[in-house]
């Protein structure tokens, strides 16, 4: 019976590191918030993020969060990883990494400034260098190499 208890504790372990290891990369890549105000002069939910910057929001553009009182838009929980926004009189959960997605079109925009639409003149520049042998070689950094191997 000891060792089946060990092995479950080993394996707890390491999903439970494995975990770890998870939300620490995404704490260090994805947006979290800091701060979360209603401003209604502006009509705007405004987020300040880790890293000092900040961004608002309409609620209309949140689900649940239309035709919502200025009491109950200033009632803002943060979630305590950072990731989300909770109104809880209006039980409504929201994604900051969603929120920040939509607002910026970064399903459209984000391929685009990352080289990775597809056009009629990327495909055919691709052929005719493919029609070359391919990508050319890259410049020989000193040290690279293996001694006594030679580039052909």
């Amino acid at each position: 019976m000891a060792r089946v208890t060990r092995t479950v504790e080993a394996g707890l372990a390491k999903q439970n590191n494995a975990a770890l290891r998870e939300a620490r990369e995404a704490d260090r890549v994805e947006p979290r918030a800091e701060g979360a105000t209603y401003d209604p002069g502006q009509e705007l939910i405004v987020v300040q993020l880790r890293g000092g910057c900040a961004f608002g929001f309409p609620p209309g553009h949140v689900d649940g969060l239309q035709g919502a009182t200025e009491d109950q838009l200033s009632t803002i929980r943060i979630s305590p990883s950072g990731d989300g926004l909770h109104w809880d009189h209006l039980d409504v959960d929201v994604s900051l990494t969603g929120l920040l997605a939509r607002a910026l079109n970064l399903k459209e925009w984000a391929p685009r400034i990352m080289g990775q639409i597809r056009s009629e003149a990327k495909a055919k520049a691709a052929r005719k260098n493919g029609m070359k042998g391919g990508r050319p070689r890259g410049p020989i950094k000193p040290g690279s190499r293996k001694k006594g191997t030679a580039r052909t």
